[in-house]
């Protein structure tokens, strides 16, 4: 079972003045603002359903990456169905990331992740 992901879009808001890094929202990638890259990560799991129906494809999850590398507000985008979306979601949650950067600082960007799920031939 092999799974992988292709960092596929980066999406989002800007920041607005005044706004703190507590409530600072997510930036876009362009300009000054550099997409994250992923330093490490978990392979997701099979779900012995998906197994069962030898279910291959994507699951498109969105999620925020802090200025801290974790992941954050993830959800599915496109679903693949049979417990594999949730494995998707689950094993994104322990990557890391080397975080965006707006003029050299880390900054949180929202980003679109394609997760790929193939069976063994």
């Amino acid at each position: 079972m092999r799974a992988s992901l292709l960092l596929i879009a980066v999406l989002a808001g800007t920041m607005l003045p005044g706004q703190t890094v507590e409530n600072e929202k997510p930036y876009k990638v362009g300009g000054s603002v550099s997409p994250p890259r992923i330093i490490s990560k978990v392979d997701p799991e099979y779900t012995p359903e998906a197994l069962k129906a030898r279910l291959e494809g994507r699951v498109l999850l969105q999620l925020v990456v802090t200025r801290d590398g974790d992941s954050s507000d993830v959800h599915v985008l496109r679903p693949l169905g049979l417990g594999l979306d949730e494995k998707a979601i689950q094993a994104v949650q322990l990557w890391r990331f080397k975080p965006g950067e707006k003029s050299g600082k880390p900054v949180p960007v929202e980003v679109a992740l394609e997760v790929n799920f193939r069976l063994p031939h």
